[in-house]
């Protein structure tokens, strides 16, 4: 049986606060591990993100300024 073809975007479109959001928290979980890789993984997620929001053409290919963030 034929699957059925599903038009889904490359990427998800975000606001800046849902951004900000997602960072905070990921930094604040890296927090909750003693230091070690497990601590150091969650670290550099933040901090890719971090990365991220300093890069604009990243910034405009994946947010939204009209979106509001619930």
């Amino acid at each position: 049986m034929p699957q059925a073809i599903q038009s889904t975007p490359d990427h998800r479109i975000y606001s800046r606060a849902e951004l900000t959001k997602v960072r905070r928290s990921t930094s604040l979980y890296a927090r909750s591990f003693p230091p070690g890789p497990e601590r150091n993984y969650h670290c550099q997620i933040a901090l890719s993100l971090r990365s991220l929001f300093t890069n604009e053409a990243w910034l405009e290919a994946h947010t939204d300024q009209t979106r509001v963030a619930n």
